[in-house]
């Protein structure tokens, strides 16, 4: 059994399409050397019988508000992923086919946890998506003390790095994420810092790092203006952000200011409101990382005209393969854009679910959590290879680093450089190459 375990997870790998990291041990985790039928079920052990049937994993995620840009993505990347899994499970006659439940949480922590109730009353407890760290903390002790594995394709923030819990993450947290983006400061010679950002679990976090980091490299940070993420007119924010610039370009001078606006799509309203203070003409570097990253609204005129060719922000990118380009065939066909590593989570998230399942050969969520680690290890997926760590969250990567410029009458995302996390050091593209 151990040795057929094994084989079963490498050859769902193979067959769609994976090259899997050859596994450091010779038996699956839970596997037992025995062909005895026991009717125990224990954590480490996939109960006997198998899987039949359709076998229903739940979704949770904000499809709508701040999050949908990613949102969409993440969830036409899982459809992509799940239409693979089925054609696998059929052409191997596995007996059992999986299907996703998809809940909108419109990007609010307080209709997540509703969702995910909805979704365990109905039997389902294991669990994807979780775009943003909000809506995740809002439904992590429910999930704990009712054992609902939690698998987030977007949340970052450090302070939900949990051991031993029910949740896993497919992002590195944002302690990772802030030494990126304090690297790009550093390296474009910023002295001062003026943030603005969402006021929830991911804002914070972040900018807690930011501070830390910035401070570590000798770059003072402002207090900035922390603003309420469920807020659709920010007039008011864009006024104190302006006279904070401007106070902070009186005294070092613009080329040693970063303007920094750590957003989700509500970025669309607060740059249209800050184009009244002038924010064209300012002349500081803009700054950050993840948020407005290769987005399509960041594209247009109200920001676009602000940050072209004055702004450079880095973004976590997945290792090229072959697998990526023909994934991301099927989700520009069906969505008319390309998916970010965020989007691109959604279609791993729902591959290691499967993978996971199909070794716990049982629809128990600790006999699943119990697999997934594993399932990392042994797993190259559309974003690459990288396991998780002690807290189940995944391990760093290379971040690429982005910038808006004019390109043949328009605006387009270009990358101009990428930082490697491992030595913490920029590497700047001598061009940008347009995306």
């Amino acid at each position: 059994m151990a040795t057929i375990a094994l084989v079963v997870g490498l050859i769902i790998g193979i067959g769609a399409g994976w090259v899997a990291k050859p596994a450091e041990v010779t038996t699956a985790p839970g596997a037992t050397a025995t062909t005895t039928v026991t009717t125990t079920k224990t954590v480490t052990a996939p109960a006997a019988g198998g899987l039949s049937g359709e076998v229903k994993i739940g979704w949770v995620d904000g499809l709508t508000g701040g999050n949908a840009f990613w949102g969409e993505a993440a969830k036409t990347a899982a459809d992509v992923a799940l239409n693979e899994v089925n054609q696998y499970l059929k052409d191997t006659s596995a007996g059992w086919t999986m299907s996703i439940v998809y809940e909108d949480s419109e990007t609010k922590p307080d209709v997540a946890l509703e969702k995910l109730k909805s979704l365990h009353a109905r039997g389902i407890t294991i669990v994807s998506g979780w775009g943003t760290s909000a809506d995740l903390r809002a439904c992590i002790s429910y999930s704990n003390s009712n054992k609902i594995l939690l698998l987030a394709y977007g949340s970052n923030a450090a302070d939900l790095a949990i051991p031993n819990d029910y949740t896993y993450r497919l992002m590195p947290t944002t302690k990772i994420e802030g030494k990126c983006f304090a690297r790009i400061v550093y390296d474009l010679g910023v002295k001062y810092l003026v943030p603005m950002w969402r006021g929830d679990t991911f804002g914070d976090s972040m900018m807690n790092y930011v501070r830390q980091y910035c401070s570590a490299l000798g770059i003072t940070v402002d207090d900035g203006v922390r603003y309420d993420p469920n807020a659709t007119e920010f007039s008011s924010e864009a006024a104190a952000f302006a006279s904070r610039i401007n106070n902070a370009i009186s005294t070092y001078g613009a080329d040693k200011v970063g303007a920094y606006i750590h957003c989700f799509e509500e970025g669309k309203a607060i740059f249209a409101s800050l184009k009244a203070y002038n924010a064209t003409n300012w002349g500081v570097h803009w700054v950050g990382v993840g948020g407005l990253v290769l987005t399509d609204w960041a594209l247009e005129t109200d920001t676009a005209d602000i940050i072209a060719n004055k702004g450079v922000y880095g973004c976590l990118i997945p290792t090229p393969n072959a697998k990526l380009y023909n994934v991301q065939a099927q989700i520009k066909a069906k969505l008319g854009r390309e998916a970010d590593i965020y989007g691109l989570n959604g279609y791993d998230a729902v591959w290691m679910l499967a993978l996971a399942l199909n070794s716990a050969k049982s629809y128990d969520s600790d006999a699943v959590k119990a697999q997934l680690p594993w399932v990392a290890n042994n797993y190259t997926g559309v974003t690459g290879w990288s396991p998780f760590d002690e807290a189940g969250d995944r391990q760093g990567s290379n971040y690429g680093l982005f910038q808006i410029v004019g390109s043949a009458g328009a605006y387009k995302w270009a990358q101009v450089g990428i930082w490697d996390f491992s030595i913490d050091t920029i590497t700047w593209w001598p061009e940008p190459k347009i995306m």
